[in-house]
């Protein structure tokens, strides 16, 4: 039944209601509250929405970003395993094939390595940099020629505190052709990354690199001008109560990746041509003179490029930003050498000694190694601070300032003695070390045990009266070295090297003093004469190379058999290099009873202080072998 819309009461809050429900129906009205509520709710799920969104995303990029390692480390698989260990072994000198799962994770993924895989290897190096010393910051691009030993869809490389930019590889062509070949093709590049772990820069590939091809891999990056001593880093010093600034590199011993993206690692000898841009205020220096100059119109900054070095490791690479004077010498094979220091220093002449003297030991070591000096100069350049007394950089060798400016009216005689060994220590390694340079750090001592004998013999020759070797030597590296030689906690001489972190500590006294001990001994067995033949073959068949002791070991036998003796040099060294400690020999008078003339017997023990040390390591079996004692 319809309701009468006239009825009384019809119409109650725009309700049509009758009398009858009008007075038991209570209509409420409506309040804020429940607005509040549903728009809370609303905000609720729409963040809950976007919450879920974003965590799906996340795992979606997640597990794209594994699907792709996950391709590039099947694709790498196959070329990584067949490779073996032969590249392995010529570059990174390895014992042997990897085996078990870690050998095999490595294959697949040689960024994990310690070491670099050795499927490509570095020509030569074009790098440039623009050096800011306002701010000091430094941004750099390098183009590395490669040649490509094993297939591979990798190229891995040290880098460390870089940032990355841009990375391209192009091809450029057969290993025999010219090496700046233009129109190479570009290979495109599946994607690039860092693993810090081990200081390395991958540049994945979409396709293998071919051996005995030549590729371009291109890297434009920027970093920051330390303060650690360390890399590219800087320091200062005070003239007319101003403070100036100077950047100077210290790469030994990994410490180029600082710098620039390298192959960071001895064996990886190539040539650079560098090429550096900056204030004109400043003075510009590196391993070669300056083979080009220019000023840019719109700044006003110079840009010195250097003649191309022979082939060398990172570590020696080296330059310079300074505001220095020289002074400057010339040797009679045309050799310039120059000192470059602060400029009251030059000034007052507190570089003259040292430039006299490095200008008499060139000559000396070229007669007596009968190499020439391989560099058409030498700079030395005196720093406020380094974090060692000098560093051997090809043709730039950097010394603190202590260790190389001299006033001849102050200065003790012995201060004048310990400069002297340092410069003479610093120039021999222009041959031990930048010319022909250890093949890894296991045999840093072929290079620092060289170097430390010829701080006696190079200060003999400039001051025979001082009598270095022959007295100096014993109580100053001699008795030094048995004392630390005879503890249980020694070494051998030549230690193994996995990791980046162990290479410090084979730069210690063992290798330089008892290094340095047993090259003499090896000197006096041979002979001088035949000893400096020995030399002279080492250092002319693996110039601008590397070596190992076995390459000298077989040197120095080729010597004494070319004079009837025949000694194997490497089956005798290497009981006193591969075997910690030293013998003791005990001589022994005895009376036979069947004759009347009397007899002696020769026994040799290691020799350990303290008899319970000595005990525990014959138990032990610490001493491999007996030494091989020349009786003369």
């Amino acid at each position: 039944m319809g309701l009468n819309d006239s009825s009384p009461g019809a119409m109650r809050n725009g309700r049509g209601l009758s009398d009858q429900w009008a007075e038991s129906v209570v209509v409420r009205p409506r309040t804020t509250e429940r607005h509040i509520t549903v728009h809370k709710r609303l905000v609720l799920g729409f963040a809950l929405s976007i919450l879920t969104l974003i965590i799906v995303t996340a795992v979606a990029v997640l597990l794209s970003v594994r699907f792709e390692e996950c391709g590039a480390e099947r694709d790498g698989a196959g070329e990584a395993s067949s490779r073996g260990a032969g590249g392995s072994a010529k570059f990174n000198g390895s014992k042997g094939e990897r085996t078990g799962e870690r050998g095999e994770e490595e294959a697949a993924q040689p960024w994990r390595s310690s070491r670099l895989p050795g499927s490509v290897r570095p020509r030569h190096y074009d790098l440039r940099l623009v050096v800011h010393m306002d701010n000091f910051t430094f941004s750099g691009e390098v183009s590395i020629e490669l040649e490509c030993i094993n297939a591979t869809k990798f190229i891995v490389l040290h880098t460390d505190r870089l940032e990355i930019d841009r990375v391209s590889v192009t091809s450029e062509g057969g290993a025999s052709r010219v090496l700046s070949r233009p129109g190479g093709g570009a290979m495109r590049v599946h994607r690039h990354f860092l693993f810090p772990a081990n200081q390395m820069l991958v540049v994945a590939l979409h396709r293998e690199l071919k051996p005995l091809r030549l590729y371009r891999l291109n890297v434009s990056f920027d970093a920051a001008i330390e303060d650690e001593l360390l890399g590219f880093f800087r320091s200062s010093y005070t003239l007319h109560r101003e403070r100036r600034y100077l950047a100077v590199t210290q790469f030994s011993p990994i410490h180029a990746r600082k710098a620039f993206p390298c192959f960071d690692e001895p064996v990886y000898k190539a040539t650079f041509s560098l090429t550096l841009r900056h204030d004109p205020q400043y003075t510009s220096l590196s391993n070669m003179p300056v083979e080009s100059s220019s000023l840019a119109d719109d700044d006003g900054w110079v840009t010195n490029r250097f003649a191309r070095t022979p082939r060398m490791s990172t570590y020696y690479l080296a330059w310079a930003v300074c505001n220095f004077t020289y002074g400057e010498t010339q040797t009679d094979t045309g050799v310039t050498i120059r000192l470059y220091a602060r400029p009251d220093a030059v000034s007052s002449g507190a570089g003259n000694y040292t430039l006299h003297i490095t200008k008499r030991l060139l000559g000396f070591y070229q007669d007596y190694f009968k190499v020439q000096y391989s560099l058409p100069k030498l700079d030395l350049l005196a720093v406020p601070k380094h974090p060692y007394a000098a560093m051997e950089n090809w043709g730039l060798s950097v010394f603190v300032e202590q260790k190389i400016l001299l006033d001849p009216e102050v200065s003790s005689l012995s201060y004048q003695m310990e400069l002297t060994m340092v410069v003479v220590h610093e120039i021999c390694h222009q041959w031990f070390g930048d010319l022909v340079t250890p093949v890894w750090w296991e045999d840093v001592w072929l290079k620092e045990g060289f170097a430390h004998f010829f701080e006696y013999v190079g200060t003999d020759f400039l001051f025979p009266k001082w009598n270095m070797e022959k007295q100096r030597f014993l109580t100053d590296v001699l008795h030094e070295v048995m004392v630390l030689d005879g503890l249980s906690s020694s070494h051998p001489i030549s230690q193994e090297v996995e990791q980046a972190t162990d290479i410090d500590r084979v730069f210690d006294w063992i290798a330089y003093k008892k290094g340095a001990a047993l090259i003499r001994m090896l000197a006096n067995v041979m002979g001088r004469p035949l000893f400096q033949k020995g030399l002279n073959d080492y250092l002319l068949s693996h110039m601008y190379s590397n070596a190992a002791r076995d390459d000298l070991w077989s040197k120095l036998s080729e010597a004494m058999r070319s004079e009837g003796r025949d000694i194997d040099i490497g089956e005798m060294m290497d009981r006193w290099t591969l075997q910690m400690g030293y013998p003791v020999v005990t001589i022994s008078k005895n009376q036979s009873e069947q004759l009347s003339s009397s007899y002696i017997t020769i026994s040799q023990e290691h020799f350990l202080y303290g008899q319970e040390v000595r005990t525990n390591n014959r138990l032990h079996g610490r001493f491999l072998s007996v030494h091989q004692i020349a009786l003369m």
